[in-house]
């Protein structure tokens, strides 16, 4: 993790430096220059954008890595395995304490029609904690996009569709690959909007307040999809 840190600030520095040598050659071009050069400039950011996680450095267990900008949710996902399901609710896959690692429920891959992945929520707010705030409609809609990189080399970009907040002492999340994604949140407690024909939902779970055994879920999909709708 501290690697990655210090390699994401070397980068940011760099980047930074870049965007001031574009600023100043745009400033100096001649008029008859600048759209070009404004182009550039753009095309150059927006692939200046794209995080770079160096999955070397990483336990092969860590199959993809989700960050939510503008909250404090950065973590490694792992698989879990159907021998030990349960196994990184207490095991930290980066080695760094024994406070669990998000993890893909063993029933699901990041290749099936529904994804379910696990997170706690600390008490300091790291992990996935901020996942429960998104039952607040506005909390959700500036928080609307969530990223997962893949270690493949793939990176998704998914937008809430709908929060749950369920009792876990009466009520229990299904795994059924089978179940279409508007069926599946139909009786969310907040719906943002319709999945559509979305091939692959995602959904992402933690403890939440509710009540002493409540679970937050946050539905979503790719934010092509989404498009595609509106």
């Amino acid at each position: 993790m501290k690697k990655l840190e210090k390699l994401t600030g070397v980068l940011s520095v760099i980047l930074l430096s870049v965007a001031f040598a574009a600023l100043v050659t745009y400033v100096t071009a001649p008029e008859d220059e600048r759209a070009e050069l404004a182009e550039m400039i753009a095309s150059s950011e927006d692939a200046d954008q794209v995080r770079q996680i160096d999955w070397e450095s990483l336990p092969p267990e860590v199959v993809a890595w989700v960050e939510v900008p503008g909250t404090s949710i950065d973590e490694p996902v792992v698989q879990a395995s159907p021998d030990e399901p349960n196994e990184y609710l207490y095991r930290d896959a980066l080695g760094q304490g024994a406070y669990g690692t998000p993890y893909i429920d063993s029933e699901c891959s990041l290749d099936s029609s529904f994804v379910m992945v696990y997170g706690h929520h600390m008490s300091d707010g790291s992990a996935f904690a901020d996942f429960a705030s998104f039952i607040d409609e506005a909390y959700a809609q500036e928080h609307d996009e969530i990223i997962i990189y893949q270690r493949g080399g793939e990176t998704l970009h998914l937008a809430p569709i709908a929060i749950d907040v369920v009792n876990a002492s009466r009520e229990s999340l299904r795994i059924d690959q089978g179940v279409a994604p508007a069926e599946r949140i139909a009786e969310s407690d907040l719906i943002l909007c319709d999945p559509g024909e979305a091939e692959q939902l995602f959904a992402f779970t933690t403890c939440s307040y509710q009540t002493w055994n409540s679970r937050t879920t946050v539905y979503a999909i790719e934010h092509s999809r989404l498009s595609q709708q509106r």
